[in-house]
């Protein structure tokens, strides 16, 4: 692919004309990360390349590009070769991890869960972003949040757990933001208007379902702090209406001969897929913390991004625009496996002396 747009920037400086290798690794789950590979014959790299200086990465093409990655370096390793060249290898995370240095101590209360986001953000040095809970609890006096030798960043993510969201650093401007979004508003985004097709711009992709991750009726067991009686709520998280799907009867009739014997399988099976469900796991899990009042709905059942127990790992030709927390519409790949995924972790890697851009990814839903 000649068409690759890269910029690299260390401290300021354009690195693009010395750097070998380029690996960036989003996920929604923990910082993005940033692996940068130079060879140099020099031995001035090793030297110069250390620890706390900033990293910028500015990949995609010539016409459609974007910052993907604005970190800071917290590993460099080298390899001193026999022939006198050394090979450095840079990491740098982004500004999330600048959140996991420093234990506090701090209670919250008489204040709404966004609100503590949004200090926590300014706190750490970054711009509130898209901070959208979903449900917005009130911590009052009663039941304050408290937060007792633990980094900002570990906080952000118990109470991302707590009322299923995910947290990010969004680097697309000139100052970095701090994002907490709902799983389920993440999931009500429209998909990426560019889609991944079979043999298209889909390089490869291996797709998986297992009936142990995913619950299709859930329950949440808490006790309520004010009357000491059991809570219990259910939830339906998967219907027999979205396990359905219709087998491509192009590739059916393709078939030949064989196309009676798939007809008579589908034909078998339909009753089976109508209660597809019925084979999942099927005990209700416990979920939640215990002293909630019977009025309190901010609890959550699990990841919603993975309602139907599916994965997929896959290739696809560089595309900036794929990116953890979005979804991707999935083309070509049969009835079942087709539709949209939302995109848990993303891998960009350009190799500069072959001139290739790929981005792998795991899905799910």
């Amino acid at each position: 692919m000649a068409d690759i747009h890269l910029r690299v920037r260390i401290a300021g400086q354009d690195a693009s004309a010395m750097v070998a290798r380029v690996e960036v690794e989003e996920s929604d789950l923990r910082a993005d990360l940033a692996t940068l590979t130079f060879h140099d014959r020099s031995l001035a790299l090793p030297d110069i390349l250390h620890e706390g200086l900033s990293v910028e990465i500015d990949l995609g093409s010539r016409t459609a590009h974007a910052r993907v990655f604005r970190g800071t370096v917290s590993s460099v390793r080298c390899a001193f070769e026999r022939l006198g060249a050394a090979r450095v290898v840079v990491e740098a995370a982004d500004a999330l991890a600048s959140l996991s240095l420093v234990p506090r101590t701090r209670r919250w209360w008489n204040t709404t869960l966004s609100a503590v986001v949004r200090e926590v953000a300014l706190a750490g040095g970054l711009a509130p972003g898209r901070v959208a809970p979903g449900e917005d609890p009130v911590f009052d006096e009663e039941r304050p949040l408290q937060q007792v030798e633990e980094t900002d960043l570990a906080l952000l993510h118990r109470l991302a757990e707590a009322y299923d969201c995910k947290v990010a650093v969004d680097c697309s401007g000139p100052r970095d933001r701090l994002d907490f979004v709902a799983t389920r508003a993440l999931l009500a985004d429209p998909p990426l208007e560019q889609q991944l097709v079979h043999n298209l711009n889909g390089l490869d992709l291996e797709t998986a379902f297992d009936t142990f991750a995913t619950d299709p009726r859930e329950r949440l067991v808490t006790t309520d702090p004010q009357t000491g009686d059991r809570v219990e709520t259910g939830q339906t998280s998967v219907t027999a209406a979205d396990t359905g799907w219709v087998p491509d009867p192009t590739r059916i009739a393709a078939l030949g001969k064989g196309g009676a014997w798939a007809a008579a399988i589908l034909a078998a099976g339909a009753p089976v897929r109508a209660r597809l469900t019925d084979t999942w796991r099927t005990q209700g899990r416990p979920a939640g913390a215990a002293s909630r009042t019977a009025s309190d709905r901010s609890s959550v059942f699990g990841d919603r991004a993975r309602r139907f127990g599916q994965t997929a790992t896959g290739r696809a030709s560089g595309n900036v625009l794929f990116r953890p927390r979005r979804r991707v519409r999935l083309s070509g790949f049969g009835g079942r496996w087709s539709g949209d995924w939302y995109l848990a972790r993303v891998r960009h890697e350009v190799d500069v002396a072959a001139r290739s851009y790929t981005t792998a990814f795991t899905a799910r839903r």
